[in-house]
């Protein structure tokens, strides 16, 4: 334990991740100061006397308090292409030269395994692997945490880096993970596509703050940490059927008649500008194999994830069937 830390500011506090960070930290038996910086900040972020509101704009002049120690940057833009780079690359950088300026000790970087642009048949994929981002917000999170990187070691910053997969947290009117895979289960529609065992890589929103609050009280530095909980797509769908209580299903279909499917469904889509049941976004999800190691940081750190995903999974079906969705 890193008792020397001192006052932490986390940016990004309305955030999914960062509201089960922020519930943590505050709630850490070693009693420091939580600043929490964003545009606005929810009173709900105030769970204890020890969280505060510092305003924060990442496209805008920083200015951080006097006497933080530690950084844990979460916020970034993932919908708005013309503001991606201005937030998760220039933002990101600004925001290690103004922690630099009052002292800051450690940055602890949220990124993304996007920035790997790893196909889906890449095999295993580590934080060794090579980086062809495939879009703007994976290219602009790459050259953040690249810049961050750079700007931290030429600063003398302890850095560290925490590479999520899919984050599965269930928000009531705005996010439903893997509903639509669970209601095909259900009405008894799934089937899968060929007879490659596939991967899904899926890791719970509570194992990610765990993750993050792990890499902020270690002793790393100049450390890059991939957080997944991957399951075979098999294994997945067995638990899923089991928890709404119909048999696993097992039928398969040759993969041409699911790329054929995916393709009509995504046609549809670009044509009509409705959603489709089916695409061929849909169809790599079920069939890929690609792996992202998520053990790394347990093994280095020594983290047992507190979730898991068959928890995750099973947790998931459990808040959807309570509130009517499943």
């Amino acid at each position: 334990m890193r008792d020397e830390l001192g006052p932490v500011l986390v940016t990004g506090g309305n955030g999914l991740i960062g509201t089960h960070l922020i519930r943590l930290l505050g709630s850490d038996s070693v009693q420091r100061q939580v600043i929490v910086a964003s545009r606005s900040v929810s009173s709900d972020c105030r769970i204890s006397a020890n969280v505060a509101r510092w305003p924060m704009e990442l496209t805008d002049e920083i200015v951080l308090p006097p006497n933080v120690r530690t950084v844990i940057h979460i916020a970034g833009e993932k919908r708005d292409v013309d503001r991606m780079w201005a937030v998760n690359h220039r933002g990101t950088a600004r925001l290690v030269e103004a922690a630099a300026r009052v002292g800051v000790r450690r940055f602890v970087h949220l990124s993304s395994v996007g920035v790997y642009g790893a196909p889906r048949h890449a095999g295993l994929v580590d934080a060794s692997h090579e980086r062809t981002p495939n879009n703007a917000y994976e290219a602009s999170k790459n050259a953040g945490e690249l810049a961050a990187r750079e700007l931290c070691a030429l600063r003398g910053v302890e850095f560290v880096v925490i590479q999520p997969t899919n984050v599965l947290g269930y928000v009531p009117g705005r996010m439903y993970p893997l509903l639509g895979l669970m209601s095909t289960i259900k009405s008894g529609r799934f089937a899968y596509f060929g007879e490659t065992k596939a991967w899904v890589n899926y890791v719970d929103v509570e194992d990610v703050a765990a993750a993050i609050a792990a890499a902020e009280r270690s002793g790393a530095d100049q450390a890059t940490y991939i957080v997944n909980t991957p399951a075979l797509l098999g294994d997945m769908v067995d638990w899923i059927a089991q928890a709404v209580g119909v048999p696993a299903p097992h039928r398969r279909i040759p993969r041409w008649i699911g790329a054929s499917a995916g393709f009509g469904g995504s046609l549809y889509q670009r044509l009509t500008g409705r959603s489709a049941p089916f695409s061929s976004e849909r169809y790599r999800e079920l069939t890929n194999t690609t792996r992202y190691h998520g053990d790394h940081l347990p093994n280095e750190l020594g983290l047992e994830y507190p979730v898991g995903i068959e928890t995750a999974v099973r947790r998931l079906v459990a808040a959807y069937r309570r509130d009517g969705r499943l």
